[in-house]
């Protein structure tokens, strides 16, 4: 090898030797392995203290932030308890209601939301912007409680927008029962009636519960949910026979609008267990819609309202009268000519009576003989009897507002107390207070505390509550009380009673007219029309008073209330196919009502061809020579009837221009007494199918169901539809 090679190969060597050691040096120096280390290390640390400062410090604060994506705290209302009436059937209860809400923080498309509840509600795009804007937390109402779901309203897909279901209350038979019944509402607190006085038991129990929210908004229970957050209400059953109550509402608002006075009450109850069979008051309202409801519309007039009772009172003289041994039905009495004055103060009949027994003197209510009668009672005896009658004290009944009404004690009688006191002036009653004195009679003399509330049932069937008849006192003998009902029965045959007879019925009851005080002295413009009494009167089952508020087609409850006491009591015989028949138990008739019989559908506005296969699929009939559009039927949507039956209908033909009556006589409608029907509740287009065929025009306000209705009084057959 040359020099030069050798010496540039040993330079070769020299520069792989150098890079070795350097390569050496660097890789395990423990300085050059620290610095990696410490590197590392914070990186490390960092990520660390990153992550205790997201997951610890700022935990909650991110997760409330995640959770706000999908789930919200909502207070879940519970189904609240159901109401039914004495036979089981329900009469309020609650269903799902669609409901809408927002999350102030999430939404976005404020316009698209104001635009669809403009549309499907009609409110303004104003109310919508400011319930927007003032909206401040994740879950703000927007609508609560509608009763079906709208497609402008699904569409709508936005973060802050909340679709959930809640119960809503719902009142089966509408404005039957209302003020007994009473309402919740939206927020399923009672208001009124039943549903206030036991809101505690029906209400259930409710919580804030975490609900998951969907993409578009629906909300779901979050896994952690259980049933032990939310609690069913109690349900509670009446006393009340809805079929009763129905057709003492109708009869009622029927009577008031004929006699035109300005409101009324019905109470009906059984003698021998004081249970309240049905109780109404005109006006009254629909709790499925209780917005700007009249307070007077809600109040139970029949325990909270106090009237002079005027005639209807001569049942408690004549108990004490006969009870003391001081008259006889049959002693002679005198009515003076129809005049009697007493120093400054004049008493009057209706027209002139003379010597007449007492029995007469009771059928045709003469004043004078029960004033001049009273004064052979002590001030103390006579103020036994009115009180253990039940006036001037509190019944007891289960409902909330009962007065006591007034009377005076014997301290405070004056010379002329008793004897206005014999003809039922000078002290104050309610309806209730006055029924159920006739049902005292009607009970063999012995009083009953009158009740609604039934029992009270938890969800699992348990009974927590069972109300029994409870008896008062014993307030006149047997004996006595047999006297006086055919007394009573003398006042409907031949008295002044007549308009309240039903033949083969035979009816105990006595007719009630008094004059109102207006600013102290008597008015000869305002009365209170009444007829109170009990029917079949050798077996009383219903204990019934009628009392109208200022008639004006005739001040006499002889001819205002006793048709419509008559026209309740022969719709519920008829209806009920109850026969009144002394020998069989209340449990054996209702089982005889049962058995082999069907529920009435609704079938107005249906043509008779149609209506005749609806019926005959359940068993019941129409009469064979019907035809046209059914204006009216004589037996109401849900009442029961034994199979084969015929249900009474009204008919009209629009295209023939007649109208045609059908009932159990098949007799033809009378020119000088026009059908009207009653189409309030029905929709438009089954209302108008109704008037049409009675021959009527229609026009119509609004849109929804009938809410009220008005016939042209000017001659022209038209009748006006108010809707809703």
């Amino acid at each position: 090898m040359s020099p030069a090679k050798k010496k540039i190969s040993k330079q070769k060597e020299d520069i792989s030797d150098s890079q070795s050691q350097l390569s050496m040096e660097f890789a395990f120096s423990p300085q050059r392995i620290r610095l990696i280390l410490i590197f590392i290390c914070s990186i490390y640390c960092i990520a660390a203290i990153r992550l205790f400062y997201i997951q610890i410090i700022k935990g909650g604060e991110y997760q409330q932030k995640a959770r706000q994506q999908y789930e919200i705290v909502v207070q879940m209302i519970p189904q609240r308890g159901q109401i039914f009436d004495r036979n089981g059937r329900v009469i309020a209860m609650s269903v799902n209601g669609f409901s809408y809400a927002l999350d102030a923080k999430m939404i976005k498309n404020k316009k698209a939301i104001i635009t669809a509840f403009n549309q499907v509600t009609g409110d303004t795009t104003g109310y919508y912007e400011r319930l927007i804007m003032n909206a401040k937390s994740s879950f703000t109402y927007i609508i609560r409680g509608m009763t079906s779901r709208h497609k402008i309203i699904d569409s709508i897909k936005d973060p802050g927008f909340i679709r959930l279901s809640e119960p809503k209350r719902r009142y089966v038979y509408g404005s039957a029962g209302a003020q007994v019944i009473g309402y919740a509402n939206i927020d399923n607190i009672g208001v009124s009636g039943i549903e206030l006085h036991l809101d505690s038991l029906l209400q259930g129990k409710k919580d804030s519960v975490a609900m998951k929210r969907d993409a578009v908004g629906n909300l779901y229970p979050t896994v952690e949910m259980s049933d032990k957050h939310i609690v069913k209400g109690d349900n509670v059953a009446l006393t009340l026979d809805i079929e009763l109550q129905r057709i003492a509402e109708y009869e009622l608002a029927e009577g008031i609008m004929e006699s035109h006075a300005e409101g009324g009450t019905v109470i009906a109850i059984h003698p021998a267990t004081g249970e309240v069979l049905a109780m109404a008051s005109y006006p009254t309202f629909d709790p499925n819609h209780n917005n700007n409801i009249l307070p007077e519309a809600m109040r139970l007039q029949g325990i909270t309202d106090i009237y002079e009772p005027g005639s209807t009172f001569k049942l408690i003289t004549a108990c004490a009268l006969i009870e003391e041994g001081i008259l006889k039905p049959d002693s002679k009495v005198n009515g003076m000519g129809g005049s009697y004055r007493i120093g400054n103060y004049e008493i009057k009949d209706s027209h002139p009576m003379y010597k007449m027994s007492f029995s007469e003197a009771l059928e045709q209510s003469s004043n004078i003989v029960f004033a001049k009668n009273s004064d052979n009672l002590s001030s103390d005896k006579f103020y036994k009897y009115a009180r253990d009658f039940g006036f001037g004290i509190f019944l007891g009944i289960d409902l909330p507002g009962e007065v006591s009404g007034i009377l005076k004690k014997p301290s405070a009688f004056d010379a002329s107390t008793k004897r206005f006191m014999a003809y039922g002036y000078e002290l104050g009653a309610t309806a209730l207070q006055v029924v159920n004195a006739y049902a005292t009679v009607a009970n063999r003399g012995i009083m009953m505390r009158p009740y609604v509330i039934k029992s009270i049932i938890d969800n699992d069937g348990g009974t927590i509550m069972y109300n029994k008849p409870q008896r008062i006192r014993s307030v006149i003998s047997n004996k006595t009380s047999m006297i006086v009902k055919d007394m009573l029965c003398g006042v409907v045959d031949r008295g002044t009673g007549q308009e309240a007879k039903i033949d083969g019925i035979r009816i105990a009851g006595k007719t009630g007219t008094a004059q109102q005080l207006i600013d102290g002295k008597y008015s000869k413009q305002a009365y209170t029309a009444s007829f109170a009494g009990f029917f079949p009167a050798d077996n009383p089952k219903i204990a019934m008073i009628v009392m109208l508020h200022r008639p004006k087609t005739d001040i006499y409850g002889g001819k205002t209330a006793a048709p419509i006491f008559r026209k309740i009591a022969q719709k519920w015989i008829t209806a009920s196919k109850l026969p009144i028949n002394e020998n069989l138990t209340d449990q054996e008739l209702m089982q005889s009502k049962l058995i082999d019989s069907a529920l009435v559908p609704d079938l107005r506005g249906i043509s008779v061809k149609k209506a005749r296969e609806m019926v005959h699929s359940i068993g019941l009939r129409l009469p064979r020579n019907a035809e046209g559009i059914i204006i009216e039927q004589y037996v109401p949507k849900g009442f029961w009837l034994k199979k084969g039956t015929d249900i009474p209908i009204k008919t009209g033909d629009a295209s023939k221009k007649k109208t045609i009556v059908l009932s159990d006589n098949s007799q033809k409608n009378s020119p000088s007494n026009p059908l009207r029907p009653n189409v309030k509740g029905m929709s438009v287009r089954r209302a108008m199918s109704v008037l049409h065929a009675a021959g009527y025009q229609v026009r119509v306000i609004g849109q929804g169901k009938v809410i009220g209705q008005v016939y042209n009084k000017a001659g022209k057959k038209e009748c006006i539809l108010s809707c809703e």
